[in-house]
């Protein structure tokens, strides 16, 4: 294991995350502008991530779902808003490569029965980062169009605060799972002064807790439609989730924790 792999792994949750979070916006509402924009700076940096991080440890056959990743999002990207059913094709099939490149690492570089925990934690971090990242960004869009209806912002918001729910509860399940039946010193020293154990605690209080305390108060301002407020509220959100799964990815990576 290596830093790289944090690295890029984080870069490609990220993008793949944002790439899928589209299939709950609406084009005729946005504009076209908008996915060309977002869409081909996620496939660009997909492919910045693996020539400069993910080539080094990754195997062929996950190399090619994360480039065919990259050339769906750009397809979508550059047809979208087209009457044919390219930008549809395009979509699902690259939200199947974005899947297909996740279980396929997951299952090269972890062994068997941490397979499906490590899928299930790969999975959420996508989406939590994908669609924070995009409602953070949505929120700046109204900005460039004002009348823009608020039901793109509430349905996005709205799925990225049941995905909060299920991170905290996955995350903390792990957690109790790490923790039981320890002697309340020994848990004590383990948080606090071991090496993982610390991350742990970070990991949880800043990337599992400071979003659940900030997912009613988005969904709050966005049901008032105050923009501004949720944008601002939105940055906090994404910078909590972005240090959390951070953490996420390292204890992944060198401890094989799924959490």
């Amino acid at each position: 294991m290596s830093i790289k792999q944090v690295i890029f792994d984080f870069l490609f949750y990220l993008c793949g995350g944002t790439f899928i979070s589209f299939g709950v916006l609406r084009q005729v509402q946005l504009g076209r502008s908008y996915f060309v924009y977002h869409g081909v700076g996620a496939a660009l940096i997909t492919v910045l991530a693996y020539f400069f991080a993910g080539r080094s440890f990754l195997d062929a056959d996950t190399s090619y779902w994360i480039l065919a990743t990259s050339v769906f999002m750009t397809l979508f990207s550059v047809t979208v808003g087209s009457r044919n059913r390219t930008p549809l094709a395009s979509y699902f099939l690259g939200v199947l490569s974005i899947l297909g490149a996740i279980v396929l690492e997951v299952t090269t570089l972890h062994p068997y029965p941490l397979h499906i925990p490590m899928i299930l934690n790969a999975g959420l971090s996508t989406l939590l980062l994908g669609f924070s990242m995009n409602a953070m960004l949505l929120g700046h869009w109204y900005l460039v169009q004002p009348k823009l209806s608020i039901k793109e912002l509430k349905r996005v918001c709205l799925v990225l605060v049941l995905l909060i729910v299920l991170r905290f509860l996955f995350g903390t399940y792990t957690l109790v799972g790490l923790l039981y039946g320890k002697p309340e010193m020994e848990i004590y020293k383990y948080l606090f002064s071991a090496t993982p154990g610390i991350f742990v605690l970070m990991r949880w209080f800043w990337g599992l807790l400071g979003p659940l305390a900030l997912a009613y108060p988005i969904w709050s301002t966005v049901k008032i439609r105050s923009t501004q407020s949720a944008t601002g509220l939105l940055y906090v959100i994404v910078l909590f989730i972005v240090t959390g799964e951070i953490l996420s990815l390292y204890l992944a990576a060198f401890y094989g924790m799924n959490l």
